[in-house]
């Protein structure tokens, strides 16, 4: 029988939990995961003589590994060595709501004394932290981060032995050790990887550093974008995408002292000109999906009711692009990876590795007639999370899985970097862009919450760029070009972590965790960080979360503003920074006929200003048989007559509450892909009639965008004590009203 290849690919990732470079940890999932699975998930290859791995570290990961080393803290760990007689009543609280964040069945049950003080807490009917004593807080804490520990580490430390069976009735010292061993864990880690890649055991890939969607740093250009509301079309980083690739390789030297050949692409998400990039900074290999495999050559892998592959020649071969030859493309098979993450977690760890050693076999029964000499299994996944859902921490199927495979003399584990010396790869004609969820982008890009964040990181990444330009234009000396670079490198570094995929891939449906606010806080925090860094005022829609302000209709203007009505598309001289903005809701028509992308307002002592973005996609705006119409509707308590609005609804059932209103004053104007009417005022007389005003002081212009500065004036008002509406139109019929249920007002009471 021919000898079949299983390249196993365990990815190990966290973001980054620092508000600033030296501050604490916000969330603890690096101290935990690395005292329960990084150094495990390597040690295990002890007991087979012949297993080769492959494992794959972001260098974020890898940071905060060191700066734990170094001495970090994170919240979490701080009230574990805190004196429990001293904790207040808002830490109490935040024991009570986050030390008990672990899977239940396979976790705290194994702690008899930690699931009763764990259904006592599930069991009441408030949050008081009067619920425990504070031994028994301090045996939460204690019983919770022992939890996390894994139970291969109690032959190498006897201390952790006596913890271990303790249960209760833990002290301070008892405490501070359980996080002695903790941090001894971490020290050993990157040693042992080291060591273990040296001897040829293994061989460990790097990720892009803060884990961004390099895809997505190219432009938003890309066919699997499907929503692009709200995208800035001219956005391109090109710069940091390929930094996020030069720091990656940088920490990989410091740790390991030789040059990495693979890359994990963050989420697996490619693209050609991501691929030319790993050519330019010499990598190897990167792995990816079976999905783009699929999309690429326009065949399916089909599968029987038992998920085998019916034929599954093509997704056992190493490729390479014909556009870029020099870096190989492992495509993993995503059947066996869903079935590590998310299915066998459920069943018996001994037939659950059986089965997938089963499976293993019967592929390589199929391919006993290809007339390719060697093949390859990839198996590529999440190496720490999934665990939890196993029995004893994933190490019954893991030993039972590797023992299975290493007593089959037909079967051999390799490294990624062995194979392809000893294999030529086929070539691939069309790399097609995707990721390993659903072919695309969409769980990081495309809803409103997203497409929201992507717009905060384009203006900032945008308002950097400028800042460094201008300034290196000033720079009268050494001393002052040495003091720019480092405040411009800092930060970048900021922008760069507000790159990396957590942010988006937490922000709106499907995902959610616990911690969203969290990742919300830290997304924004980077950016403020970077006006803070350059000495800029900040700007204040960063200081809202950007969940309430994507899911409010509106967000208010956070100053007075004065535009020039320039029509800069881009807002290059941030005159419509501070203004408000109205959310324009996603829908399933937005892209085609839609003919507002965004609309932003404001105003100063005498001018109301709003601008509209056009969508120059909508079928609408493009045809010259139809007149396409914006009016503006105000309200003001001191005006005499109302008048009802003069467009209809094209359908009966879609009324918008808004529109049954009455009004004071009427604009509106007529406008095209290239040109607009001039301005038509008209006020509400008796009778419920209009009668047309003159625009005297008001002025519309129109060049890639529409802007409008209208004199209060002209409205016959002398303050800001009025309210309004806008709604498109398309032939006297309503299009879309902004906002849906609500008027705007500019009054500051």
């Amino acid at each position: 029988m021919k000898k079949l290849s299983i390249a196993f690919i365990w990815h190990f990732h966290q973001p980054n939990y620092q508000v600033n470079y030296d501050s604490e940890f916000l969330l603890p999932w690096v101290r935990l995961h690395a005292s329960k699975d990084y150094l495990d998930m390597l040690k295990r290859m002890d007991k087979f003589k012949n297993l080769k791995l492959n494992f794959n570290f972001s260098p974020v990961l890898l940071n905060a590994l060191q700066k734990y080393i170094s001495g970090a803290m994170d919240i979490h760990l701080r009230l574990l060595i805190k004196d429990e007689n001293q904790l207040s009543e808002e830490e109490k609280i935040f024991i009570l709501n986050n030390y008990f964040d672990l899977n239940y069945k396979n976790m705290a049950l194994k702690r008899s004394y930690y699931t009763e003080l764990f259904n006592h807490r599930s069991n009441a009917r408030e949050l008081n932290c009067n619920i425990f004593t504070n031994q028994q807080y301090a045996d939460i804490m204690a019983n919770y981060t022992l939890c996390w520990i894994d139970g291969s580490f109690l032959n190498d430390y006897v201390d952790l032995q006596e913890l271990m069976a303790k249960e209760k009735d833990y002290t301070l010292r008892d405490r501070n050790k359980i996080y002695e061993i903790q941090l001894d864990i971490i020290r050993r880690i990157l040693v042992e990887y080291k060591k273990y890649q040296d001897k040829g055991l293994i061989e460990v890939s790097t990720s892009p550093y803060y884990h961004p969607i390099v895809p997505l740093l190219f432009d938003f250009k890309n066919k699997e974008i499907k929503n692009t509301e709200n995208l800035p079309q001219d956005y391109a980083d090109t710069t940091n995408a390929a930094e996020q690739i030069k720091r990656a390789k940088d920490k990989y030297y410091e740790i390991f002292k030789r040059e990495p050949k693979g890359m994990w692409l963050s989420e697996q998400c490619v693209c050609q000109k991501t691929i030319e990039l790993l050519a330019k900074e010499n990598f190897n290999w990167t792995v990816l999906d079976e999905g783009i495999l699929s999309k690429s050559t326009k065949k399916e892998f089909i599968r029987d009711f038992e998920g085998n592959l019916e034929n599954p020649f093509n997704l056992t071969i190493n490729y390479t692009s014909k556009k870029q030859p020099d870096v190989n493309l492992f495509f993993a098979d995503s059947f066996f990876s869903s079935l590590i993450n998310f299915g066998y977690g459920n069943y018996d760890s001994i037939s659950a590795a059986n089965d997938l050693y089963d499976k293993i076999k019967t592929i390589q029964a199929k391919l006993q007639s290809s007339p390719k000499e060697h093949h390859i299994i990839t198996i590529a996944l999440d190496g720490e999370n999934c665990w939890e859902t196993y029995e004893n921490d994933g190490a019954i199927f893991l030993d039972t899985l590797y023992s299975l495979i290493s007593e089959d003399k037909t079967l051999e584990t390799v490294t990624i970097s062995d194979y392809i010396q000893k294999n030529e790869a086929e070539t691939l004609d069309n790399l097609k862009s995707g990721s390993w969820i659903n072919r695309n982008f969409d769980l990081w890009i495309g809803s409103p919450v997203k497409n929201a964040a992507w717009l905060y990181l384009s203006t900032v990444t945008k308002e950097f760029e400028e800042y460094k330009t201008e300034s290196l234009k000033w720079v009268r000396n050494d001393k002052e070009k040495e003091y720019l670079d480092k405040k411009l490198k800092e930060a970048q570094r900021e922008i760069l972590i507000a790159q990396g995929s957590d942010w988006y891939w937490w922000y709106g449906e499907p995902n959610e965790s616990k911690n969203d606010d969290v990742f919300d806080f830290l997304f924004r925090s980077h950016l403020i960080n970077v006006y803070k860094i350059l000495g800029l005022e900040i700007p204040e829609y960063l200081l809202i979360p950007l969940t309430h302000a994507a899911s409010s209709p509106l967000r208010n203007p956070a100053r007075e503003i004065s535009p020039s009505l320039i029509c800069d598309v881009n807002d290059t001289k941030g005159e419509w920074k501070n203004a408000g903005h109205i959310f324009i809701a996603d829908g399933p028509t937005s892209n085609i006929n839609r003919l507002i992308k965004n609309i932003h307002f404001g105003s100063d002592k005498k001018f109301l200003y709003l601008r509209f973005e056009l969508n120059k996609n909508s079928a609408k705006i493009n045809r010259v048989d139809i007149e396409n119409q914006i009016a503006i509707y105000f309200a003001n308590d001191k005006d005499l007559f109302f008048s009802p609005i003069r467009f209809s609804c094209k359908n009966e059932k879609i009324i918008h509450p808004i529109i049954k209103n009455q009004f004071s004053r009427e604009l509106r104007f007529v406008f095209d892909t290239k040109k607009t009417s001039r301005l038509f005022f008209n006020k509400a007389c008796p009778w419920g009639l209009w009668s047309q005003t003159v625009a005297k002081n008001s002025k519309i212009a129109y060049k890639n965008v529409i802007e409008l500065k209208i004199a209060f004036s002209d409205l016959e008002i002398n303050d800001k004590d009025f309210s309004f509406f806008i709604l498109d139109a398309t032939n006297e019929l309503i299009n879309e009203v902004y906002p849906q249920d609500t008027l705007i007002c500019l009054s500051e009471e």
